[in-house]
């Protein structure tokens, strides 16, 4: 069962940024099936090696695609970004125990889902003035 479904409050409405946005929300979903099946050790481990090399992949596509655009609160927008891989960095150097599988879950699933909605919401429409979909 999934932890969480796609849903129209997820879509910011760029194309390559929704799909990238979906494969994070699956690393989530593979962690949580995981961590359903008693695998508390690889869901932390699996789930944290995916996340920090997806996430960077997708940052950098996101920021590429909002510095084209030449979108005005870049600066701030990757510092968020920034803050949300040290916390990946500092979380893949904690001892690794059930307790902090669910805790990285659930912030990763919190974190994310607030970051679209509130964060990339913001920039939704300026890209969308620009012709960008």
């Amino acid at each position: 069962m999934a932890i969480v479904c796609w849903d129209g409050s997820l879509v910011v409405g760029v194309d390559i940024v929704d799909a990238q946005h979906k494969y994070l929300y699956e690393i989530i979903n593979n962690m949580q099936g995981k961590l359903a099946h008693g695998k508390s050790d690889l869901a932390l481990r699996d789930g944290l090696d995916s996340m920090r090399t997806y996430a960077r992949f997708h940052f950098e596509t996101e920021e590429g695609l909002l510095e084209l655009h030449g979108y005005p609160h870049l600066a701030e927008h990757k510092a968020l970004h920034r803050e949300y891989l040290r916390a990946l960095e500092n979380f893949a150097s904690a001892p690794p125990t059930k307790e902090l599988a669910y805790q990285v879950l659930g912030y990763l699933l919190t974190w994310l889902t607030a970051h679209i909605q509130a964060e990339d919401g913001q920039y939704a429409p300026y890209l969308a003035e620009r012709g960008v979909n």
